[in-house]
């Protein structure tokens, strides 16, 4: 399965279920080094996906392989020893009030 059918799937798997994404308001950008960027908003309690999201209108940017992207959504990556040792890199906005 390639990467933007896995990210659709992930989002209809969220929009099934939407009570943990309510109140949820959030643009993620992910930065694969390949493939480029992919976006998924979270408005609404609805999840949707971008596939030329606009560079810089992220709250938080994700950048990683895109091997190591799949093995995320897959369940077969751990984020914070990838953070750790350099394999996951984060950008993220100051959140505001």
């Amino acid at each position: 399965m390639v990467t933007e059918e896995k990210i659709q799937q992930l989002a209809n798997q969220m929009n099934e279920n939407p009570k943990h994404i309510e109140d949820l308001e959030r643009r993620y950008h992910f930065e694969l080094k390949t493939e480029g960027l992919y976006g998924i908003v979270f408005k609404d309690g609805v999840v949707e996906v971008e596939l030329n999201p606009v560079p810089g209108e992220a709250d938080c940017v994700l950048k990683m392989s895109d091997k190591n992207f799949h093995k995320l959504l897959e369940g077969e990556w751990n984020p914070t020893t990838a953070y750790m040792t350099g394999q996951l890199k984060v950008e993220a906005k100051l959140a505001t009030r």
